[in-house]
């Protein structure tokens, strides 16, 4: 009984240690054949430490070769975090010395624990104060190590902000996105503007080293080095000169409305090359400074922008769309003759009202400016007259050549949130409003009111169309392509975005009516003396806060074009009131011209 019992017992003994053998066998085999590479890497890391060199962002030039946009050194305060050990000792002095918040340290340091050797900057540019601070208790933060690390530089601070764009750290989204093509979850990545949308092309490749280290951290050899490779540089369409005097005239305009009484609050310029499609100037106001984006915008800064009621952040030449006002009229002008609702020779008696079924419609100064063909309609802006052509041809119809002129659609332009404005029909207000078309709503939309929306830039590209004679170029902004050390790798070339066909006659009644704007008609005032051509429309677009949006839009010289210019400023009161002195000054100082007085235009008065 004994013998059989102790037989048992070591039987089972005998099962157990096999299986016990067994399991480890298994372990051993799936630690070295299915993951050995795994965990050489891991003691590969263990004696490795790699330090990762950030590669410059690519520079950014102006058409004459100004450096814009570019990188200067800093330095910033960084977590190993496979180094970083004992955090909820170590964060809140790390915390107290950077000014960081323990809750911000805690997530970025999450976020980077995909990559344990990596460094998570948790802040950028720091000055050389809390450097000090950070070496005076090194001790004390194990895994915190300092940076030298390029940042982005914007040369002259909020110019061409709305252009440039601004960078950021990445999210969530775009690291899911980009992580297989390098990006760490502390990379800044461009969120606006060119920054965001020429991204891969601006974005170098970054190098780094690798240091031997020994069992307390101790650097104690070099294994390797990769240099970083910059990334590719921009040469621009755009004319730093002419933004700055674009700028500067939008700044002085704002501040000439305000003496007037207009509670002029931003506005836009845009000024484009007729022959290519390329941008020149493109200027939005209230603007921001990027610079304060570069190495990690505070929450401060970020709502203080996100929170101010003039939209800084807004690109209004392209984010905003405003009632065309009576630039509109060159749209209506030219459906009415192309359809034959009128001609050249035909006279209207502009008497200042327009009576439609027993409801008046006024003009803009509702005084009578006379008998006017189409040209001298337009040159002096005639509502009624134009009031008379829409009711002719009605809202579809029209809405049909605002469509060909390129209103209610995007231009393409590589720029980020583009809106494609406004073109109504009576099917769109049925569908957006559950309500019928009235017929005085066909007459405002004559004079690009009611329910008309357009950009700056949809302004500009109809002009273009009159000094082209129907071609129009996609805004171009980007020139050259260079390689990562200067040399020139591709050369983009200008784009046909549409063609507007009208016969020939029509672009001449056009372009005389547009000439006769700036001679005898609603701006002439304003360019008095001014020794050259040009082909413009004023336009007062009412905004239903009993303010008025000021419009002018050109090109120059009117028989030779070169550039079209569009400008908009909020409630600044009729086009010759601010929009058109606006205009001339960045006309002079594109062609060289002095500034010489402009003759103002009374408040009230003109279109």
């Amino acid at each position: 009984m004994w013998d059989w019992e102790k037989s048992r017992r070591m039987s089972i003994l005998s099962v157990v240690i096999f299986g016990i053998i067994g399991l480890l066998v298994v372990r051993l085999a799936w630690m070295q054949l299915l993951h050995g590479s795994q965990y050489k890497k891991i003691a590969e890391e263990n004696r490795l430490r790699k330090v990762f060199d950030q590669a410059p962002r690519g520079t950014m030039y102006d058409r004459n070769g100004a450096v814009l946009v570019s990188n200067r050194p800093s330095f910033a305060i960084s977590i190993i975090p496979v180094e970083y050990n004992n955090s909820q000792a170590v964060t809140p002095v790390l915390a107290r010395l950077t000014g960081l918040d323990p809750a911000e340290i805690e997530t970025q340091l999450q976020a980077g624990q995909e990559f344990p050797y990596t460094p998570v900057r948790l802040k950028r540019d720091v000055d050389q104060a809390t450097l000090a601070k950070i070496e005076e208790h090194k001790a004390e933060l194990p895994g915190v190590v300092v940076e030298a690390i390029p940042v982005r530089y914007y040369l002259y601070g909020p110019l061409a902000a709305h252009l440039f764009g601004f960078i950021g750290r990445i999210n969530e989204e775009e690291y899911d996105a980009r992580k297989a093509a390098g990006y760490h979850p502390s990379d800044l990545i461009g969120k606006d503007g060119l920054e965001r949308v020429w991204e891969d092309i601006l974005r170098g490749i970054d190098g780094g080293r690798e240091f031997e280290v020994d069992a307390l951290g101790t650097e104690v050899g070099v294994a390797g080095e990769k240099a970083a490779v910059p990334g590719k540089g921009l040469v621009l369409t755009l004319d730093a000169n002419l933004q700055k005097a674009a700028e500067d005239a939008l700044d002085a305009q704002i501040i000439q409305s305000h003496q007037i009484g207009y509670p002029a609050k931003g506005g836009a310029v845009v000024v484009l090359d007729v022959r290519t499609g390329g941008v020149r100037a493109l200027v939005s106001k209230p603007s921001f400074d990027p610079n304060v984006f570069a190495g990690g915008i505070t929450s401060r800064d970020w709502n203080a922008l996100l929170n101010n009621t003039n939209d800084p952040l807004n690109n209004r030449v392209i984010q905003n769309a405003y009632p065309p006002g009576s630039v509109f009229k060159i749209v209506t002008a030219s459906a009415a003759l192309d359809l034959g609702l009128t001609t050249p020779e035909e006279i209207f008696e502009d008497r200042g009202v327009y009576v439609l079924h027993g409801w008046t419609f006024y003009g803009a100064e509702q005084t009578a400016l006379g008998r006017l063909d189409i040209v001298g309609a337009i040159a002096k802006s005639s509502d009624p007259t134009f009031y008379e052509l829409a009711r002719r041809m009605g809202p579809d119809k029209l809405a049909s050549y605002a469509l060909t002129f390129g209103y209610g659609d995007v231009t393409g332009i590589k720029l980020p949130g583009e809106t494609k404005g406004i073109v109504p029909t009576e099917e769109w207000k049925l569908a957006t409003y559950g309500q019928e078309w009235y017929p005085g709503e066909t007459l405002i939309s004559g004079i690009g009111q009611g329910y008309y929306l357009a950009t700056p830039l949809q302004q500009a590209m109809s002009l273009m169309a009159v000094a082209n004679g129907g071609i129009v170029y996609r805004p171009m902004l980007v020139d050259k392509i260079l390689g990562p050390y200067g040399a020139q790798e591709v050369s983009l070339q200008p784009e046909i975005l549409r063609t507007v066909y009208l016969r020939p006659e029509i672009w001449q009644i056009l372009r005389r009516g547009l000439e006769a704007v700036t001679t005898t008609g609603t701006a002439s005032m304003v360019f008095q003396g001014y020794n050259q051509k040009v082909a413009g429309k004023t336009g007062s677009a009412e905004t239903g806060r009993e303010t008025i949006h000021s419009w002018f839009a050109c090109y120059a010289p009117a028989d030779k074009p070169e550039i079209v210019v569009a400008a908009l400023i909020e409630d600044a009161g009729e086009g010759a009131v601010s929009a058109a002195p606006l205009v001339r000054r960045v006309l002079e100082a594109y062609f060289g011209l002095p500034a010489k007085p402009i003759a103002t235009t009374p408040p009230g008065k003109g279109d």
